[in-house]
């Protein structure tokens, strides 16, 4: 089942020609400042920051893999006995030692947190950004974050997990960016709990000396199995309702998206053409471009 062909950018790891379509689409939402690359790794390989950059990478599938640690490095989401406490979340660890990488982890490399060094073998999205004084840690341990229901997982046991929070803004700043480039949530969206998921669309953002932003929110669809989800009755497919102008037509203008594990659907936010989503099925990495710095808009 291929997820091309759509109007909105749309690819799955194992087809690489809508991969490339993929990371041309950003290119040309972000105007070359973000930079998308869908990649594997194998074997022991190295990531060395990029000066003034920030590289995220989000993990959609791995096989024995694992990332080692020195001590110092930040972690969100760690056990206590390897880290030391901090109120910010990112835990310091307290010696070298390697942690597993699971799919829905993010690993984070810039001029401050130091090379990325990886073991084992997998996939990943990663995002190039700009760097600020977003205070992301070196990893985020997805099976170890608190569950925050909310959004588009609103009912109890929402496995909606945080791995690059919004960093907060000043209410009195015209910049409703602030630090964010990139933040991403896990969740999974199903619809055979109370609240179902959300129909709603983000607007474009407002930067700094009143530059518009392009906003996409990026879901990389992950199996549920890692965590021992159940599936939505006997439905291991799913599928993203995406509509057309939802401002201006709500839900009147609408088509459906299949996704599978791999899926990736890109719902854009731009001044010239808005899109908005339901994902009724899918378990998902979402990832926000310049970040979760708007509130989000229901869809009527």
């Amino acid at each position: 089942m291929s997820t091309t062909g759509f109007e909105i950018p749309t690819a799955h790891i194992d087809e690489p020609e809508s991969i490339k379509q993929l990371e041309n689409a950003y290119r040309d939402l972000h105007d070359d400042k973000v930079r998308v690359t869908v990649e594997s790794w194998c074997g022991t390989t190295s990531l060395e920051p990029r000066t003034g950059r920030t590289t995220y990478r989000f993990v959609i599938s791995s096989h024995n893999a694992s990332i080692a640690l020195q001590r110092g490095d930040t972690v969100r989401g760690g056990t206590p006995e390897y880290y030391e406490a901090s109120v910010s979340g990112n835990d310091r660890a307290i010696s070298k030692h390697q942690e597993e990488v699971w799919p829905g982890d993010a690993l984070t490399t810039n001029d401050h947190l130091g090379p990325l060094e990886l073991l084992g073998s997998g996939v990943y999205f990663e995002v190039d950004a700009e760097s600020t004084d977003y205070p992301a840690p070196k990893v985020s341990l997805l099976r170890n974050l608190e569950d925050q229901p909310g959004g588009c997982a609103a009912y109890v046991q929402a496995f909606r997990r945080e791995t690059l929070p919004p960093a907060p803004i000043e209410e009195d700043l015209r910049d409703r960016i602030g630090s964010n480039r990139v933040n991403e949530h896990t969740l999974d969206m199903r619809y055979d709990r109370r609240p179902g998921p959300s129909k709603h669309h983000h607007g474009t953002v407002v930067g700094a000396n009143d530059q518009v932003f392009n906003h996409t929110e990026t879901a990389i669809v992950l199996s549920r199995s890692t965590y021992g989800l159940p599936e939505v009755g006997s439905e291991t497919l799913g599928r993203a309702l995406i509509y057309r102008d939802p401002a201006e037509k709500g839900t009147s203008d609408a088509f459906t998206v299949p996704v599978r594990p791999g899926s990736i659907v890109v719902t854009p936010s731009t001044p010239e053409r808005l899109y908005g989503h339901c994902f009724e099925n899918a378990f998902a990495m979402l990832v926000a471009i310049p970040g979760f710095v708007v509130p989000y808009e229901l869809i009527v």
